[in-house]
Parts: structure tokens; C-alpha cells; sequence
């Protein structure tokens, strides 16, 4: 048993993808599990115990707990091949990718111990700035001249440690608004631009690569645009201001794109569609934040989190499903296709973004839509790594390295 558990272990350790994606894998069912939990027991009527207040919990853990070992792993593989730099060794990479999983781990067991709060995010935040240092050496060791999407990712990196120093602050002091300054960085200075930069790069090569004609449309003005925009969203946040003008723009940018980059055209290729389809959430997630700022702003309360829950189970979800499949799919010498299995845990993912949406705009019925969204998501997420995790400690089928 030893002996199959180190060859397991060794076979994590050839690539960074595959310890990231496996230990993002472990807290990504975790987090979902629990809130699952949580969401059902609301639909119950009942209030499970949590040592921490549970909306701060879930908006901390869905913010930085898996996504960001998912990007550790996917950055340290693509990225040196963005860069012509040679890939992280195992040996500085393993312990940023260890330790950020042992404080996932104990952010996640605080629902049973307060204590547990504060040191699992020291050691996340710990781990992040290491693995940020790490990323940071690459650009710098690097003479190649687009570093666009490589500096990008950097930024959102940068900001990440941000909002984790002031979710720690939080963890400390029980602050309401440092916890909320957290995820509202996490959110709109960390995971979008992350994600925009990486669909920026990857999705009109992908669409080029797998479609007869295609031409890649990616303007760099794109991707200044809505970073910018995501970052400026984020300070008119901190100073309660209405953010009609900047959601607009980004809505009507991300809504023309999902056109440009040919949604229905993506549909040839399932892997390709599963890209397409969860971009095409940004765009409504922010037009939906449009029609909540105009609300507000003629004194109505706005469509509550739809818009937010648009964003992060739709666009990042949603994305993060479809491209970690993508990639695990190539990076273990399997054909770039897009079974039964992960095509049906992908549209089931959707239909949690879709059900969670509509539980804040149909407040009659969302306590079922939250066991709805809770539901398909447990389906989704326990179904596909059932399959998917196995592959980060097996060897490639085609024998190749990596």
C-alpha cells in the first residue's frame, strides 16, 4: 500500500499541473460539500452549526480556497512556455501548492474551531506570496517581449495577497469590512482578471486550432479595457458608489465578444463549446448588474446577488470545469474530446449557475432553488472527479512525459 501511494505521489510531482489541479480538486469538493450542506439545511429550515458565521465562511472559501491552486497549476505549466523560460522545479513548487492546500484544509475546518480561521489563511497567505515570488522570477528571467497575459496574471496575483493580508486582518479581528474588502478583491482584482487574461490568450487559439476557419479575434485594447474596468468597479465599491457606467461598458465589450468569438459556431467542437458557453456568463452577469445599478439607482433594492452568482458560478465555475478538463484531457496524452461524462457534469454545472440566478431574482422560490443549485452541483462536481482526479496521479496513456 506504501508503495502505491509514493508512485502515486511521484506521478503528481512530473507536472505542476497536476498537483495543483489535484489539490484544487480536494478543496473544491470540500467547499462545495459544505455549502451544499449549508443549502440545504436552509431549504429545510434548519441552521447547521458553524463556528464561523457561515456567509463569511463560503465567501472566503469560494473566493480563495480552490481557484487559486487551479491557477498555480495551470501557470506553472503554460506559463514558462509563454515566457521561453525553463518550468519550476517540483522541489520550490510542491510546498507552495502543500501548504496552500493544508490552509484551505483548516479555513474549511474552522466550521468546527475559530482557532483553525487564522492559521489556515497564514499559511495560505504564506503560500500565495511564495508562489507569487516564483511567478514574478519567471517574468523577470524572461526576454520575451509580449509579457501581456503573463503580467496580467501577475497583478491579479499581487492583489490576491492583498485580499488575503486583509482576510487575515479579518480572521483576527472579526472586521466586517476587512472580510468584505477580501472577497470584493478577490473577486474583481484576483479572479476576473485572471480569467480574462487567460480567455483572452487561450479561447481564439483554441477556436482556431480546433475549427476549419476560424480567425482569432484578440485585440490587445480588450484586455487593458476590462481589467481596468474591473479594477476601477472595484474602488467605486469601496466608496459606495454607483457602478452603472463601468458595468455598461464591460457588459457591452463581454456581450460582443461572445458574438465575435462565434458561440454557435463553437458548438462544432464540444470541448470548444464548453469554453464558449461559460465566457458568454460574463457578458450576462455584468448586463445583469446594469439592470441592478439602474434599480438602485431609482431606489429599488436591485436583483440581490443574482448578478454576483452570474459571475462566479456562471463565468468562473463554469470556465474553470471546462478548461481544467480541457487541459487534463491533453496534458495525459487523451484525445481532446469531451465525453458523456464531462459533457453532462458541464451542463449541470450551468444549470447551478441558472438555478442559483433565479432563487435571487424569484425570492417565492429560493430556498428550493438553493437545494436545486446545491443538488446538481454535488452531481456535477463528486461525478467528474471521480474520473478526472485519478488521472493527476496516473501516468500519461500515451507514455509521454509530463
Amino acid at each position: 500500500m506504501f508503495k502505491v501511494l509514493l508512485s502515486r505521489y511521484q506521478q503528481t510531482q512530473l507536472a505542476p499541473h497536476r498537483l495543483g489541479f489535484l489539490a484544487g480538486g480536494v478543496l473544491l469538493v470540500l467547499s462545495f460539500a459544505w455549502w451544499a450542506a449549508q443549502m440545504l439545511g436552509r431549504w429545510q429550515g434548519l441552521a447547521l452549526p458553524s463556528a464561523v458565521v457561515p456567509m463569511f465562511l463560503h465567501g472566503y472559501s469560494m473566493t480563495y480556497s480552490f481557484f487559486p491552486l487551479f491557477m498555480l497549476g495551470f501557470i506553472y505549466t503554460a506559463g514558462p512556455r509563454w515566457l521561453g523560460v525553463a518550468s519550476p522545479s517540483r522541489a520550490v513548487y510542491a510546498p507552495i501548492m502543500l501548504g496552500y492546500l493544508l490552509g484551505g484544509l483548516l479555513v474549511l475546518a474552522s466550521a468546527t474551531n475559530t482557532t483553525l480561521l487564522s492559521w489556515g489563511i497564514v499559511l495560505q497567505l504564506t503560500a500565495w506570496l511564495a508562489g507569487l515570488a516564483l511567478w514574478l522570477r519567471a517574468i523577470f528571467a524572461s526576454s520575451v517581449q509580449d509579457q501581456l497575459h503573463a503580467r496580467m496574471v501577475a497583478l491579479g496575483f499581487a492583489l490576491g495577497a492583498v485580499g488575503l493580508s486583509l482576510a487575515l486582518y479579518w480572521a483576527l479581528s472579526g472586521e466586517y469590512s476587512a472580510w468584505f474588502a477580501a472577497v470584493q478583491i478577490g473577486i474583481w482584482g484576483l479572479l476576473l482578471p485572471v480569467f480574462l487574461a487567460v480567455s483572452h490568450r487561450m479561447i481564439p487559439f483554441f477556436s482556431a486550432s480546433a475549427l476549419p476557419i476560424y480567425t482569432p479575434w484578440r485585440p490587445k485594447w480588450w484586455l487593458y479595457t476590462l481589467v481596468g474596468c474591473s479594477l476601477l468597479r472595484l474602488v467605486l465599491i469601496g466608496f459606495a458608489i454607483n457602478t452603472l457606467v463601468v458595468d455598461a461598458v464591460m457588459a457591452s465589450i463581454l456581450l460582443y465578444t461572445t458574438w465575435r468569438w462565434d458561440l454557435k459556431k463553437s458548438f462544432q467542437v464540444k470541448l470548444l463549446a464548453m469554453l464558449h458557453a461559460a465566457f458568454a456568463w460574463a457578458g450576462v452577469a455584468m448586463l445583469l448588474s446594469v439592470i441592478s445599478d439602474v434599480l438602485q439607482l431609482y431606489g429599488h433594492l436591485g436583483l440581490g446577488f443574482a448578478p454576483l452568482h452570474a459571475l462566479t458560478l456562471g463565468f468562473f465555475c463554469c470556465m474553470l470545469l471546462a478548461f481544467v478538463t480541457r487541459v487534463t484531457l491533453g496534458h495525459s496524452g487523451r484525445p481532446l474530446l469531451a465525453g458523456g461524462l464531462a459533457w453532462t457534469c458541464y451542463w449541470l454545472m450551468q444549470g447551478v449557475a441558472l438555478a442559483r440566478v433565479v432563487g435571487e431574482l424569484m425570492p417565492s422560490i429560493q430556498a428550493l432553488a438553493y437545494a436545486v443549485a446545491a443538488s446538481l452541483a454535488m452531481v456535477a462536481i463528486l461525478s467528474w472527479s471521480r474520473v478526472y482526479l485519478p488521472m493527476y496521479w496516473q501516468a500519461r496513456v500515451d507514455g509521454g512525459a509530463g
